[in-house]
């Protein structure tokens, strides 16, 4: 080999190391973004709300709020924030359900503030059924599930785990749902093939020791849509068309795909996650509908 043919190799793999490196360092920024955390703005508790706890992952006590058993306390509401939201962010809605005989349980999952980072619903969903455990020990037979966004994301990982569960499901009641990370990361960047190239590019950089780290995760992480099959509970989907964070799109999916009754509710220029605030009367009147 020439020395010129030589040299031509090697900057041929200089330039092709420092493209994979930039490659590297894009998506490891894209990850870190994604699942960065910031500050909830604090909520106090009604006065009739009972402060509970289980244990996360690591051992830390993760709040609740119960408000007074309804009837035979038997029917429960469990609710689950979304991202940058506190768990009590729709505590008014306790008394509409009480109205339909349900004990409401307001949750908490680890990915709030002051964590730096959610661990992309792989390391909360244990959470999300340790919640289910506690309203079972607390005289639950069947639970309404209500999750906003991040929220959502993790009741529908709960219901694609195998095996049975704690307590019987009667409906799932989702708003502005985060259902696949790979079309939420695409539409935050403007969606189309790059985005959707960028989607799993984050993906494939989590599940590798190593570049997880520089991504912020201190394990590897094998994310995937859940899929939730055979499930016969009433669905209501609510979700704002002027979404900037997660597509609409996932939500028609997911409704599509569902085996039981399910129903889309589309609200027109709501912010992620601000469905109820436009129209609180006309959310909970769909609510009462699939409760």
């Amino acid at each position: 080999m020439s020395r010129r043919t030589r040299r031509g190799a090697a900057t041929a793999l200089g330039i092709t190391v420092g493209l994979a490196a930039t490659a590297v360092a894009t998506l490891a920024f894209v990850a870190r973004r994604a699942a960065a955390l910031y500050p909830a703005p604090a909520t106090e508790p009604a006065p009739m709300l009972r402060r509970v706890a289980v244990p996360d992952a690591a051992g830390q006590d993760l709040p609740g709020w119960v408000t007074p058993a309804v009837g035979a306390g038997t029917r429960w509401a469990v609710a689950l924030p979304g991202l940058g939201s506190h768990p009590l962010r729709h505590q008014e809605i306790a008394p509409a359900l009480a109205e339909h005989g349900l004990t409401c349980l307001f949750a908490a999952h680890s990915a709030r503030w002051p964590a730096r980072r959610h661990g992309f619903g792989e390391r909360e969903t244990d959470e999300a059924l340790a919640w289910l455990r506690f309203a079972a020990a607390s005289g639950a037979q069947e639970v309404v599930l209500f999750g906003w966004s991040f929220g959502a994301l993790l009741w529908l990982r709960v219901l694609d785990r195998a095996g049975p569960l704690p307590v019987a499901v009667r409906a799932v009641v989702l708003t502005g749902p985060l259902t696949d990370w790979v079309q939420t990361i695409a539409h935050g960047v403007g969606g189309g093939r790059l985005g959707r190239a960028l989607g799993h590019g984050v993906l494939a950089l989590l599940a590798v020791p190593g570049l997880a780290r520089l991504a912020g995760q201190p394990v590897p992480l094998r994310v995937r849509p859940p899929v939730v099959t055979g499930a016969t509970m009433p669905l209501l989907v609510v979700h704002s068309a002027a979404d900037r964070t997660v597509p609409l799109a996932t939500s028609r999916a997911l409704v599509r795909a569902w085996s039981g009754p399910a129903r889309l509710r589309v609200v027109a220029g709501a912010r992620h996650g601000g469905e109820r605030d436009g129209d609180p009367n006309g959310w909970l009147d769909d609510v009462s509908t699939t409760v």
